[in-house]
């Protein structure tokens, strides 16, 4: 993965043999070496140095391809880097290396470039100063190896980094790169980022836990930050101090007019996804065996998610599936965090503080739909007195805060924190619609022939939802139905 040449690959002569009886060769005798090129999906280069004792001379032959594929993203040859780069041959002939913030109006990252993040890499000013970034299919961007390396979106500014299922865009630790020295690790890269101009319950004071220059909130719910689809961020996440954390996908403020699907964060060091503030609506989101909590939302979080899985499998770290909040000063701020969230599949592992749902400090939330097995605490805990107040008698549920047609699979299916009164959580379950807490067997993450999890309607109110039939993130284990296929990245391990 990401090599595009071969050094020293041994040219071998072979003695006997025959195609007509199809005799075996006799033993090969190396007679040269062959240093290969590819240049894009339409030019490969292939250089011979041969021996002496060969008799042959060295030449280089280049190569194209009989029928060239439609599909291919990779169209373009290396020449130089660009005007607002420098190039940086320690991570490959073809790197070049990003810093500061880029201010220019419009901007594009190409995937014939091996794009290396030095410190925060910001695109636009804030609101005053917007800029465009746009990202091919099959970009690799990498860090230095310093864990605060991050691509930022500045409020008011765009990215169009729109990926395909064949091509994804990935953004990575430095020691995946062929030859670099090392091995990955969580917390290699910062992350990435988008701020908007949403509303957030912490505004008009919203700054960023990790970076004081980052501001975020607004206004304008419909807030538009561009487009991310089919992106994978791998070994991701900051941490500056306690509770001042860089995830792998950070999105503060984010609003409803961004585009944001088919999204990946792998053995990140900090969360996997967290929403501060904002009316981001995500589709098609994975979480791979992360640090912390697989989703995380903050300060008034009001968007939308379905299709969704945490597949965490025991990792390090407290890998809670949902750590969700209103605000951690204020638990009742307004606007109150309510997002509404169907078709999710939370599959936990080991470790003594891991819930499938940790919902605490005042927030709201709407679940639908989701499957929750295999957490050692519980699979579903609700914290704190504001949060149960919020919630309402289970007997009158306020509304604020529901699950149904939902399904718990855990040794402990229920706990009650702090303040909150016993028994509340799972009389909370168990007075709504549809949910159940029984054997859930899966295949890895897929539902198993025998899991029973269709017959759960899910009929949203909006059309940004797609209606369902089934429980968690997958109708079934048929290949049809698995929609991670192509474009993840280790996503049975």
């Amino acid at each position: 993965e990401f090599a595009f040449t071969a050094t020293a690959v041994p040219v071998n002569a072979f003695a006997g043999g025959s195609f007509g009886s199809f005799t075996a060769p006799g033993p090969a005798t190396q007679v040269g070496t062959a240093n290969i090129t590819v240049n894009s999906c339409n030019s490969m280069s292939v250089t011979f140095t041969m021996t002496p004792a060969s008799g042959l001379s060295g030449t280089t032959v280049n190569l194209q391809p009989f029928f060239e594929n439609p599909s291919c993203a990779y169209t373009k040859t290396f020449t130089t880097c660009p005007s607002f780069s420098t190039a940086v041959p320690a991570f490959g002939a073809r790197s070049c290396q990003l810093s500061g913030n880029l201010l220019s109006n419009e901007f594009k990252l190409t995937n014939d470039i091996t794009w290396v993040l030095e410190g925060k890499v910001g695109v636009g000013g804030d609101n005053a100063t917007p800029a465009t970034l746009r990202i091919e299919p099959g970009t690799l961007l990498v860090g230095t190896g310093d864990t605060f390396d991050h691509l930022a979106i500045n409020r008011g500014s765009k990215i169009f980094a729109e990926g395909t299922r064949d091509a994804p865009i990935v953004l990575t630790s430095p020691f995946e790169l062929p030859g670099f020295p090392g091995n990955p690790n969580p917390k290699d890269i910062g992350g990435f980022v988008i701020s908007g101009n949403a509303p957030a319950n912490c505004n008009p004071n919203c700054v960023a836990e990790w970076d004081p220059t980052n501001r975020y909130g607004g206004t304008n719910a419909a807030d538009n930050s561009g487009v991310v689809r089919y992106m994978q961020v791998r070994y991701a996440g900051f941490i500056f101090t306690t509770n001042r954390e860089l995830n792998s996908f950070t999105f503060n403020a984010v609003g409803s007019g961004t585009t944001l699907e088919y999204l990946q964060s792998y053995r990140g060091g900090d969360d996997g996804l967290e929403f501060f503030g904002g009316t981001a609506n995500v589709k098609y989101y994975i979480d791979s065996c992360g640090g912390d909590d697989s989703i995380d939302w903050d300060e008034g979080f009001n968007g939308k998610m379905q299709y969704a899985l945490a597949n965490q499998r025991g990792c390090d770290g407290q890998d809670h599936g949902f750590e969700v909040s209103n605000s951690p000063t204020n638990f009742d701020a307004s606007p109150r965090s309510r997002p509404t969230v169907a078709n999710v599949t939370l599959r936990g592992g080991a470790g003594g503080s891991r819930d499938g749902f940790n919902i605490k400090d005042g927030t709201g939330g709407n679940w639908f739909n989701v499957l929750a097995t295999g957490y050692s605490r519980a699979c579903a805990r609700i914290e704190g007195l504001p949060t149960q107040t919020a919630s309402g008698p289970t007997a009158t549920l306020t509304g604020t805060l529901t699950l149904q047609n939902s399904i718990v699979s855990c040794t402990n299916n229920f706990g009650d924190g702090t303040g909150v009164t016993a028994g509340y959580t799972a009389a909370w379950f168990a007075a709504q619609a549809g949910n159940e807490a029984r054997a859930l067997n899966l295949t890895g993450f897929l539902p198993s022939a025998t899991s029973n999890v269709t017959g759960k309607n899910f009929v949203p109110t909006s059309d940004w939802f797609e209606p369902t039939d089934y429980a968690g993130a997958f109708r079934s284990n048929d290949p049809k139905d698995n929609w991670t296929t192509g474009w993840t990245y280790r996503i049975n391990e």
